[in-house]
């Protein structure tokens, strides 16, 4: 700070983030745990991993209510958004790695605020546009597709050479000389482990806030999504669900005269039944109703059969079964481009399901794939167990009557 430093205006920042809590309430807990700092080591705003927000007085003492919001909501996504830790996989310690970067995050950033109406300076901020790049990707996207347009190379080369970051650490740039240590008095940063409960607390407040108005961005509820519902491989998860249904029965073991014990050439003319490892049965229930496609049944039982073949179950030892309202055929199917799409428009997996568990061979794991707007059995299937593959469906489990005694996932094909 020097001693020409104006005051900030405190009326305008209390008024801009009232304004947010009213307008945007889902960003208003985190920005008020943000200390504000009045500093003129930033031109404009910046904020560091400690998540305080730099105020050059000189620059927003001339701002509307309004700009001054949308900018604070701007470098609080820097923070929400984790920028600063996502710099580290993928920049390098140079000027122009962080200042890059920092392009590529505030491309991530404003295309969501514009559209969300904010009260920004279009011809100001940089927008993916401005790099003849799409709308609508994360910054490691822009990061690494980025070039310069030749009315903005003067403009970066400048910065770079200046080493100024822009939004400071926060945003995963170079820190900006003279920003607080960790541990300030005065200006008490956010922790780790607080910053974590802050993005998740934002998240929840943003699905919460768009399932009641259905008016945000769609790219900032992918990222509360992410947040609060972490996207997981499916297929390592469904690989993890069906080798362990097809272990535990091929673990049980029982007595039987198919195979005599060694004990009986110990005795005299008396045989003991000997000890048999349980061979699984897996049958698959596909629904092939109209609002299934071909390319995603094609993907999701190619993606089964692999695991079971991989699992050593036989291939005689599985049944396929296509079902809509009924049963259309019960067979071997060794490449899933045969199975036989139906397309009548119901669907009722509890006929597949019953079908299954009456067969000769009666299976120990029945794997049904479906949009899941299906009814369900009662009751769990003895000696039976029962994993769903949601394809086509809904975006959350928890929008589905699924019943609990069932493993569940969502399968997203691509």
């Amino acid at each position: 700070m020097t001693s020409q430093q104006p005051p900030l205006n405190e009326m305008l920042l209390q008024a801009a983030r009232l304004w947010i809590a009213v307008h945007r309430p889902y960003y208003a807990t985190a920005l008020y745990r943000c200390p504000i700092v009045s500093s003129t080591i930033t031109p404009t705003f910046a904020v560091d991993e400690h998540w305080r927000i730099y105020v050059n007085p000189n620059f927003a003492n001339q701002l509307s209510v309004t700009r001054c919001a949308a900018i604070l909501i701007h470098e609080l996504n820097h923070l929400i958004r984790d920028h600063s830790s996502r710099a580290q996989a993928v920049t390098t310690d140079s000027a122009r790695g962080h200042y890059f970067w920092n392009l590529a995050g505030d491309a991530e950033i404003n295309d969501d605020l514009v559209e969300d109406g904010l009260d920004l300076d279009k011809a100001e901020c940089i927008m993916p546009n401005n790099f003849d790049l799409p709308e609508g990707k994360v910054a490691e996207y822009y990061f690494s597709h980025l070039h310069i347009p030749h009315e903005f190379e003067g403009f970066a080369s400048e910065h770079v050479e200046s080493c100024d970051p822009a939004c400071g650490s926060g945003s995963g740039g170079i820190p900006l000389i003279g920003e607080l240590p960790a541990q300030s008095d005065e200006h008490l940063g956010v922790s780790s482990v607080e910053a974590r409960l802050l993005r998740d607390q934002v998240a929840q407040e943003v699905l919460k806030h768009n399932r009641q108005h259905g008016d945000l961005p769609g790219t900032l509820v992918a990222w509360a999504e992410q947040i609060r519902e972490p996207k997981v491989d499916w297929r390592r998860v469904l690989d993890g669900m069906i080798r362990h249904a097809v272990a535990t029965v091929a673990g049980t073991s029982d007595y039987s005269y198919r195979r005599f014990s060694r004990r009986g050439q110990t005795t005299d003319g008396i045989r003991f039944p000997g000890m048999i490892r349980a061979q699984p049965n897996v049958a698959v229930v596909v629904d092939t109703s109209g609002s299934m496609s071909n390319a995603s049944i094609e993907a999701a039982l190619g993606e089964v059969q692999g695991i079971l073949r991989s699992a050593s179950v036989a291939e005689d030892a599985v049944t396929v079964l296509t079902v809509d309202t009924q049963v259309a055929e019960v067979v071997t199917v060794t490449d899933a481009r045969h199975v036989r799409r139906m397309g009548r428009g119901g669907t009722d997996m509890r006929v597949g399901i019953e079908a299954a568990t009456s067969l000769k061979r009666r299976p120990h794991v029945i794997v049904v794939l479906t949009d899941g707007y299906t009814p369900w059995p009662e009751h769990p299937i003895p000696g039976v167990q029962v994993i769903v593959g949601i394809i086509d469906g809904p975006s959350s489990l928890d929008e589905l009557d699924i019943p609990t005694w069932a493993n569940a996932l969502m399968i997203q094909c691509d």
